[in-house]
């Protein structure tokens, strides 16, 4: 089946367009993380980083200046929530496509074999000919499906760890801070921001 042939079966078209997209919200989550990354450690050095989460954080800490304990661990609850959010863009997206595109690719692989048989039947006959466009339909959307699953899945996994352990070690410097603002009291008692 010529390759000009297959670029009019929608269902490829919509597996080629889920691609791109996977890949575009790959490559702009991996800047983005590794952006905020290299900022947090920018402000850990001590550098002026306005647009590091953990800068965020510490400014917002500071603005509720002489609030208690209660009222800290909400506002750096709800900023690391804003941040993770901001990390975390077009990540569902991702995961819909990854979680998708099998079933997809499957859906074309069945459109495919349903075309070689109606050939068959058309033309009273079974030869290569005849079944070769339902087949080679069949199997490049199976393979489509799977290219555009696996980085999808793969890099929707690693991304999310990636956040998580960016989240983890936000939460880790807001209970280091939170002794120094709160007194003794919060020394004793254990930060929860889950």
């Amino acid at each position: 089946m010529p390759v000009k042939q297959l670029m009019h079966d929608p269902l490829l078209i919509l597996l080629l367009a889920a691609s791109l997209i996977s890949w575009v919200i790959i490559f702009d989550r991996l800047l983005a993380l590794r952006r905020a990354r290299r900022e947090d450690a920018s402000f850990r050095q001590g550098k002026e980083s306005p647009g590091s989460p953990l800068s965020r954080l510490y400014t917002e800490l500071h603005r509720h200046d002489g609030a208690d304990r209660d009222h800290l661990l909400t506002v750096m609850d709800t900023v690391i929530t804003l941040q993770r959010e901001r990390l975390e863009k077009g990540m569902p997206l991702l995961g819909v496509i990854g979680s998708t595109a099998p079933y997809m690719g499957l859906l074309g692989t069945v459109i495919g074999i349903i075309q070689a048989f109606q050939a068959i039947q058309t033309h009273n006959n079974m030869n290569t000919s005849t079944v070769a466009g339902g087949i080679a339909t069949a199997l490049v959307a199976t393979a489509l499906g799977l290219a555009v699953a696996i980085p999808s899945v793969a890099a929707h996994h690693l991304l999310t760890s990636g956040i998580n352990r960016m989240v983890a070690a936000w939460e880790a410097a807001v209970a280091g801070w939170l002794p120094e603002r709160a007194g003794k009291e919060a020394a004793r008692e254990p930060v929860s921001l889950a």
